[in-house]
């Protein structure tokens, strides 16, 4: 094999996040007694979340007050009486419950499975991640799993990735794979290992970020690693 240790993003990536988030968020709201335009309310959501997250990865918020500064921003710009601190445990407790899987994520974890290791390295809040990866169905294809709030640092900060390069010791035969330009790309590309953009949509890059290799389907990574 050409990699002996495989770096796997998790959402957008193997998961599907974007059906976990949803049901939680419908799941969350109803709860609350909110039950109209429940669509279009996470619409606006996604987009203050993905800004905080944005925000997290350049390490100008933290995890903790993450969790809580995406909903107190979602109430305030829709005049939601909501209280983020109550709302905010019970949407992660839903959140961590989605192990929705991408097309084809069994398939080729199962296949690389025994031929080199795999390791999931995820940005994400530890309390979320955790239960979705021990109960999806690929949990037992993985030797180790690498949260960024139990690292203390997210991808693409290199901390994140010299944690995981002090516990193995693969460096000069690692790959890693994700959806994320700036997060798992750069992250890769600064660190000095390879990187996999998966881009599933063929979305045009206009980053500058430049990946050792792109891909629209994960079973093409079986050329790559082979």
């Amino acid at each position: 094999m050409k990699y002996k240790l495989v770096l796997f993003d998790a959402d957008g990536t193997l998961f599907d996040f974007d059906t976990a988030e949803l049901e939680a968020f419908k799941k969350t709201f109803k709860q609350f007694g909110v039950t109209e335009n429940l669509k279009q309310l996470h619409k606006e959501y996604e987009i203050i979340n993905m800004a905080i997250w944005r925000d997290f990865e350049q390490k100008k918020i933290t995890s903790e007050k993450l969790r809580i500064e995406r909903f107190r921003k979602f109430f305030s710009k829709e005049n939601l009486q909501l209280d983020p601190e109550v709302i905010s445990p019970i949407y992660l407790k839903y959140l961590s419950e989605g192990t929705y899987l991408l097309p084809g994520a069994k398939e080729i974890v199962s296949f690389l499975f025994g031929k080199c290791e795999l390791a999931l390295a995820t940005n994400g809040i530890a309390d979320v991640q955790n239960p979705r990866f021990v109960n999806s169905d690929i949990a037992g294809y993985f030797q180790h799993t690498f949260i960024s709030e139990e690292i203390g640092h997210p991808k693409p900060n290199p901390e994140f990735f010299e944690h995981i390069f002090e516990k193995l010791p693969h460096k000069d035969s690692t790959i890693i794979i994700g959806d994320n330009l700036t997060s798992d790309i750069k992250g890769g590309n600064d660190f000095g290992i390879d990187t996999c953009w998966f881009n599933p949509n063929k979305r045009h890059n206009k980053s500058g970020i430049i990946p050792t290799y792109e891909i629209d389907d994960l079973a093409k990574l079986k050329k790559i690693i082979e």
